[in-house]
């Protein structure tokens, strides 16, 4: 009996010993597999072409669907959030919206301005939709703002730009070729038909300048032209436009005079933008005055200096003044005091 359970345990030990050694084999079979398959994977991501393939893929994460074709994507919206964009074109992707990052000072509505005027009859068309459904118009609105440099037009076009953003829409500025926008807006009301939205064309005289007339009348109201849409330019020289831009409505509707900040949306400003002056009446009435058919840029660089460089107030003022008169001219600029930012 003892005999026969040694050479038992050893025959089970032996086999054992065979199984072992196959799991062994098959483990190590397995890993120079795996070994194989990750050496393969990083030739191929060194290979250029595939390498230019998985950039061109980007982070996509999921598909893009267009009939019966599928486009590799980040991922996808049913509506473009609310923002302000530029409509751009490229061969890859054809016409698309880009999303501004929008820095700006504090925007701040000014009491008694034309600036709030516009704002104001922006709101109202916004609820007048039935009524033109009503007569059979577009629901569209058009308005040409025109003023001295600085008088707060570009001011006035974040202020909308702001509203409709807040209310869900979004804005479009027009920084390149108008053909581009208005194909880029015929797309995108295919796909939200009932958006409002606001079209900023700042400088129209310079887009004209750079395209010439035509792509900017076809975005106006060409075969491309939407509804819930309102369109608001700006430009300093008026005079330089042709009457089919100043004298059609449907086009511009209105034409709105900016000029500079009067009086008491002067002291609005210097006391929102200088809380200081709360306290102190009378110097409050000697900035309001000082700063009299002044521009907000120049209000602005007025606390600037005074304030956060500690500038002296009179030597400042000087100085502002200076830069409203003049204009720097080379032929005779040598020996000259500053009279801009120093």
């Amino acid at each position: 009996m003892p005999v026969k359970k040694v050479k038992f345990k050893t025959s089970t030990h032996k086999a054992n010993r065979r199984a072992h050694a196959k799991d062994i084999t098959i483990a190590r079979a397995n890993l120079l597999r795996k070994i194989d398959s990750v050496r393969n994977r990083e030739n191929a991501i060194m290979d250029p072409e595939i390498q230019e393939t998985l950039d061109e893929a980007g982070d996509a994460q999921m598909w893009a669907v267009s009939a019966d074709s599928y486009f590799p994507c980040e991922k996808t919206e049913r509506e473009l959030p609310p923002g302000q964009y530029i409509v751009s074109f490229s061969d890859s992707k054809g016409y698309f919206f880009q999303k501004k990052i929008i820095n700006l000072d504090e925007l701040i509505v000014l009491p008694d301005s034309r600036s709030e005027h516009v704002l104001n009859s922006i709101q109202h068309f916004w609820t007048r939709e039935k009524m033109f459904r009503k007569h059979g118009f577009l629901w569209k609105r058009g308005m040409l703002l025109w003023g001295p440099p600085g008088s707060g037009k570009t001011s006035t076009l974040q202020q909308l730009s702001k509203l409709i953003v807040d209310n869900g829409g979004f804005s479009v500025y027009v920084n390149g070729d108008p053909e581009f926008v208005a194909h880029g807006l015929a797309i995108m009301r295919k796909i939200e038909p009932d958006r409002p939205i606001i079209v900023m064309i700042e400088d129209i005289d310079a887009i004209i300048e750079r395209h010439g007339e035509a792509p900017l009348l076809a975005l106006l109201d060409g075969e491309l032209q939407i509804d819930n849409v309102v369109f608001i330019a700006t430009t300093n020289y008026p005079e330089e436009l042709d009457t089919r831009f100043v004298n059609r409505p449907s086009r511009f509707d209105e034409i709105i005079y900016i000029g500079m900040p009067n009086e008491k949306a002067r002291e609005v400003y210097l006391l929102k933008k200088n809380p200081r002056l709360k306290s102190n009446p009378e110097e409050l009435t000697k900035w309001v005055s000082s700063t009299n058919g002044w521009s907000i840029a120049h209000m602005r660089e007025l606390i600037v200096a005074v304030e956060c460089l500690d500038n002296k107030f009179e030597d400042t003022i000087e100085r502002l003044a200076k830069m409203n008169q003049n204009k720097p001219n080379s032929e005779n600029g040598e020996g000259r005091k500053p009279f801009g930012f120093t």
